[in-house]
């Protein structure tokens, strides 16, 4: 799993869902839950997504997930899936590609790239449910 510290900046809820803005240094991630947040504006928190929903493209796309840039820092490629380690504000972020899909993208050890996570695959941590 990898995860995140954030900072709560912003709530909006509907009757079940709730969309929120979290700040994880200077760059914004939105999560959508099916649950109400009863957190604060200013709260600390610890963002979880699995490794599989962890997209990466060479080049800024337009899309409406979360996409950040990160850089490169280790590949091990298997016959079926490949496992890129990027750093991303000094933590690393584990994905988990399928390595026909990872070939064309000609991504390299060093290389900056951009990865994407969709707000709807993005979870809060909380204490009582441990990883």
């Amino acid at each position: 799993m990898n995860t995140l510290p954030a900072t709560l900046t912003a709530i909006t809820t509907s009757e079940h869902l709730t969309c929120l803005s979290v700040a994880v240094g200077d760059d914004t991630f939105h999560l959508l839950l099916a649950e109400q947040c009863h957190d604060t504006i200013g709260t600390p928190l610890t963002l979880v997504f699995k490794e599989t929903e962890v997209l990466l493209a060479s080049t800024p796309t337009a899309t409406t997930a979360n996409i950040h840039h990160a850089v490169v820092t280790k590949i091990e490629q298997g016959s079926v899936l490949s496992q890129i380690s990027l750093t991303y504000h000094e933590i690393t972020i584990a994905a988990l590609v399928p390595t026909l899909t990872f070939n064309p993208l000609n991504i390299h050890e060093g290389d900056d790239v951009f990865w994407i996570v969709s707000p709807s695959e993005i979870s809060l941590l909380r204490s009582n449910h441990g990883i």
